[in-house]
């Protein structure tokens, strides 16, 4: 058997040099999906879990920054911009990112560099996924310090790495002797004690297992008894049965990700979990002039699982949460849905209030009607259809006696 001597040096050379040593790179473009070099639908089926389990652990949804490191030929960002992610791609090999440039199209950001020095801005993404790249890195522990520096408090470093026997494998063998790669046994347990190292809060270990259906991912440990009892031991019984789940898949998955946070991974509103609203104090006249505006003020509790977005990721708009104001007739049937909306002055955590005012333009008519306020997540829901109570305020519109123009307080 040879013994394979690298400096840290030879090896990132050797990475760069990757693609123009390869004979066929027909792969390179339909990763992870069959070619005419690659027909193995087994290794096929591992990518395509691998990468939805990495998804599941994503506590954040659509229209947020996701650092892709050595992302390769980008076939991992090029799925997540299919799911409206927002990307930027990191390789070491140019070559290898000229192939996912041209996979992915106009418009996506991809860059050159080393995983040991990102050229990012602290806290500037919202997570940071790498699928089998690491091992290939040797000072990787660097890496993973320099993860934790890109990451906004709250984002989480989803990694998958080959674990123990990797580098005695025969392919592992023949690639660092066809090409002069580094290859590394890097097992979970291993990933897990660097992460704590570098400052992350919790890192732990995930199976990549088809079992949990999507009662695995990355969520905070809340404690709202008191606002939510039912929820509470609901959830709480799902995840004590979802955790004995993992432990039993731990001790014979071969396959494993390595989930680290930086803080509390709030799941947000552009991909929700539970969402509810509770409204504690709501201040509104019951009588309507009906050619003035009339002032509300509201005090709105967040008694669900999800982090509300005052401002969307991106400019869809998508997951921005409002307060919507509907009017309704005297029998409570919908005249105009979005008769009035009204955006948070800041994010709200689970447990948090946040105070909202606005006003109500006039209702141009004279009679009975109903408002009804609900708050809304844009482009994903209404928190009523999830759940959510919302209020009906019945209100008298009418002409007032002595009005000589709208004073409206």
């Amino acid at each position: 058997m040879v013994e394979h001597r690298y400096s840290e040096g030879s090896t990132r050379e050797a990475e760069k040099a990757h693609v123009s040593r390869m004979g066929n790179t027909d792969g390179l473009m339909s990763k992870p999906f069959l070619s005419g070099g690659s027909l193995s639908v087994e290794i096929a089926q591992v990518e395509i879990a691998i990468f939805s389990a990495m998804v599941g652990c994503l506590p954040v949804g659509p229209g947020s920054l996701v650092l892709d490191l050595g992302s390769g030929p980008c076939w991992v960002s090029d799925w997540l911009r299919k799911l409206k992610y927002r990307t930027c791609s990191m390789d070491i090999c140019f070559d290898m990112l000229r192939f996912g440039l041209r996979r992915m199209g106009p418009g996506s950001w991809a860059c050159v560099a080393d995983m040991a020095a990102i050229p990012l801005s602290d806290n500037s993404v919202d997570a940071v996924v790498c699928h089998a790249a690491l091992h290939h890195v040797p000072d990787w522990r660097s890496a993973i310090a320099e993860v934790y520096r890109v990451l906004r408090p709250g984002g989480v470093f989803v990694v998958q790495e080959p674990g123990r026997g990797h580098s005695k494998q025969s392919e592992s063998i023949a690639q660092m002797d066809q090409f002069g790669v580094l290859e590394q046994d890097m097992p979970p347990g291993l990933l897990v004690k660097a992460c704590r190292a570098a400052g992350f809060s919790r890192a732990i270990v995930r199976p990549v297992a088809e079992l949990s259906h999507g009662l695995i991912r990355v969520l905070p440990p809340y404690a709202f008894f008191r606002d939510a009892p039912r929820l509470f031991i609901h959830k709480n019984i799902r995840r004590l049965l979802v955790s004995i789940v993992e432990r039993l898949l731990n001790l014979w998955a071969p396959i494993h990700l390595v989930v680290a946070m930086k803080g509390t991974p709030y799941v947000d509103s552009s991909r929700p979990d539970v969402m509810v609203a509770r409204f504690r104090s709501i201040d509104f006249r019951t009588e309507l002039n009906p050619a003035c505006p009339t002032p509300i003020r509201v005090s709105v509790h967040n008694t669900g699982l999800t982090r509300w977005l005052a401002e969307a990721c991106d400019d869809s708009g998508l997951g921005r949460v409002r307060l919507g104001v509907s009017r309704l007739d005297e029998n409570r049937k919908i005249v105009d849905l979005d008769f009035l909306r009204l955006s948070l002055p800041h994010d709200v955590n689970p447990g948090e209030t946040v105070e909202l005012s606005g006003e109500v333009p006039p209702l141009a008519m004279t009679g009975r009607a109903v408002i009804r306020l609900d708050m809304v997540s844009e482009g994903v829901c209404w928190f009523s259809d999830k759940g959510s109570r919302p209020v009906y305020l019945d209100v008298q519109v009418r002409e007032q006696a002595g009005d000589g123009g709208c004073v409206c307080r």
